[in-house]
């Protein structure tokens, strides 16, 4: 019996992590290619590799199991293997933005890793751009979906795609569905819903706060 319990401790030892904090279970409940649908406290999300939820990151997925990073710590879990222990969960990414003369909220960003500016746009279904904007970014985006759409002067061919990666400021966002329209407009990009969903919109006075999600 003292052997047994020995082991259960020394068991628990290796899954424990080791920063002093809340308790927190991590749980796998289902793998993909490159995803997992984790548990975290109770909350489950399906996350994307190279994403994070609630403090916990997804460095990598297949149907052979996850390997997640939490405060430094890199483990690997298999389906339904769960952990527990002690980390501190990430502060939440928050970037502030003070309006222009307009009252246009510009800001400075990156779309898989190459600069840009942003127009944060709430109205916008997907980030969008122009032809001439995804050139300059080397987005191939003729290898999108084609369709068309109505101008105020006329129809225009439009794509949609995926970006890997688009970060303004310290959040970052893996896998967002963009527009990109045939020509010169809009001039600069639209920051849209398809990557303000993964985040948190709120206003102090006139600045403007976006918050990541984990």
């Amino acid at each position: 019996m003292k052997r047994l319990q020995g082991f259960c401790a020394a068991l628990l030892a290796v899954l424990s992590l080791s920063v002093a904090a809340q308790e927190t279970e991590i749980k796998v409940i289902a793998l993909f290619q490159d995803k997992a649908l984790l548990q975290v406290d109770g909350q489950q999300k399906v996350v994307s590799q190279g994403e994070t939820f609630e403090g916990v990151l997804l460095e990598s997925a297949s149907g052979r199991g996850a390997v997640v990073v939490v405060d430094g710590e890199t483990l690997e879990l298999g389906l339904n293997q769960s952990i527990a222990g002690k980390f501190k969960k990430r502060e939440r990414t928050q970037l502030h933005i003070s309006p222009d003369a307009r009252g246009m909220y510009y800001v400075s960003g990156t779309i898989n890793g190459y600069p840009t500016n942003f127009i944060v746009d709430t109205g916008a279904t997907y980030v969008t751009m122009s032809g001439r904007k995804a050139r300059s970014l080397k987005i191939d985006y003729r290898k999108g979906v084609r369709s068309t759409a109505q101008t105020a002067s006329h129809v225009v061919p439009v794509w949609q795609i995926e970006l890997a990666t688009v970060s303004v400021g310290t959040i970052k966002v893996n896998n967002v569905t963009a527009t990109v329209i045939e020509g010169e407009q809009p001039f600069e990009v639209l920051l849209g819903n398809s990557f303000l969903n993964s985040t948190d919109i709120s206003k102090q006075g006139s600045i403007l706060q976006i918050t990541q999600r984990h």
